[in-house]
């Protein structure tokens, strides 16, 4: 008997290592602080106009992810903060976006934006979670009181395996850059300059309007449901529209795209996403809190009308996404042809930022 466990121990020790199973989802979280003071108010206009083109490089994470954005506004010192929590309602995340302007005093505590964004914000409790902060303003970092420096600040935020970035966007200062470059050194981020101006290129494109007329029949396949669901689609079509108020058909196009990545979810409040998970039965729903136009129809026929909707959403996504690849090949074309590069703006800045982070936490991104 001993000799066969013995035996049993020896194969088993020359058989290789099981691999680890990667989870199907990757959870990523991402916390962006903007200065909100004076001068940096085309950077916040950038924001609102490039969101949706850095949703769409997340949305390039493998395995499919899913993602949840947080904002902070910073500016008045440790007095006031404008504190958006993170979640994965990305039309909420745009709304609340869309609120941000320059109305705060002036004194850029650095320190005390990254303490509260690792204290606060309701991080993933996973362990192969990408977190990160993204914090973005000019002038000198070290403003504060000692206890709230980013000395102090960023290397909490590392241990919590939270990465720092900073984006820096004053003019050319060697002491305010180094400050800059240390708020990403404490914490494992990334730094850059960006310009000013926040360094956006908007280049129309043929494919545009016609990702945009996609986009509002995207629309009519959402199927609202419970208590939230009218306010959510109603919502879902605010945020179209403050994104053409944003930077016109162009960012129309991107949000478009963002809507047909698996980034954007809406299963708290949409049938045809809702149908999708796991523990989600159609018939468990109240008949009051359907669609009116489900209400008289029988359990079949509302499986069917779901089906129906999913498949038209599946072939909308599938158009979007291939007008998106010919439009980003007619824009890398118009840069060269005009000389254009965007290395100083915030959306390309977020993008590089993301790309080595997720790299660093062994995910995988599907290429340019």
């Amino acid at each position: 008997m001993r000799t066969m466990i013995a035996a049993a121990l020896v194969l088993a020790a020359a058989l290789p290592a099981r691999a680890e199973k990667k989870p199907e989802i990757a959870e990523v979280d991402v916390v962006i602080c903007i200065d909100r003071s004076g001068s940096m108010q085309q950077v916040i206009d950038t924001a609102k106009r490039k969101v949706w083109s850095i949703v769409n490089d997340i949305a390039k994470v493998r395995p499919t992810p899913q993602l949840r954005i947080g904002l902070i506004g910073y500016g008045s010192a440790d007095r006031e903060f404008k504190f958006f929590d993170l979640t994965d309602d990305l039309d909420g995340v745009y709304a609340n976006l869309m609120t941000f302007k320059t109305d705060m005093g002036g004194e850029e505590w650095v320190g005390a934006a990254v303490e509260k964004a690792t204290k606060e914000m309701s991080w993933s409790r996973s362990k192969e979670a990408l977190r990160m902060i993204f914090m973005v303003g000019n002038e000198t970092a070290m403003q504060g009181t000692p206890e709230r420096l980013f000395t102090k600040t960023c290397p909490e935020a590392i241990k919590a395996d939270i990465v720092v970035n900073a984006i820096y966007c004053g003019k050319p200062n060697a002491d305010e850059e180094q400050s800059w470059r240390d708020v990403a050194r404490l914490a494992d981020g990334s730094y850059t300059t960006i310009d000013i101006s926040g360094g956006a290129v908007a280049i129309a494109t043929p494919m545009d309007e016609e990702m945009a007329k996609l986009n509002q029949e995207l629309n009519g396949t959402y199927a609202a449901f419970g208590r939230e669901g009218a306010r959510k689609k109603d919502a879902q079509k605010e945020q179209d529209a403050n994104a053409g108020a944003a930077g016109g058909a162009g960012v129309v196009a991107e949000r478009a795209e963002a809507k047909a990545s698996g980034a954007y979810r809406s299963s708290s409040w949409d049938l045809v996403d809702a149908s999708k998970e796991k523990d989600f039965k159609l018939e468990e729903v109240a008949e009051e809190e359907l669609p009116a136009e489900m209400r008289t129809m029988t359990p079949e026929e509302r499986k069917a009308h779901i089906a129906h909707l999913s498949a038209e959403r599946e072939r909308i996504q599938a158009a979007i996404q291939e007008k998106a690849v010919a439009r980003q090949k007619f824009i890398d074309e118009e840069m060269k042809k005009q000389g254009l590069n965007q290395d100083k703006s915030f959306d390309e800045a977020m993008r590089r930022m993301i790309r080595t982070q997720a790299a660093k936490k062994g995910l995988e991104m599907d290429k340019e």
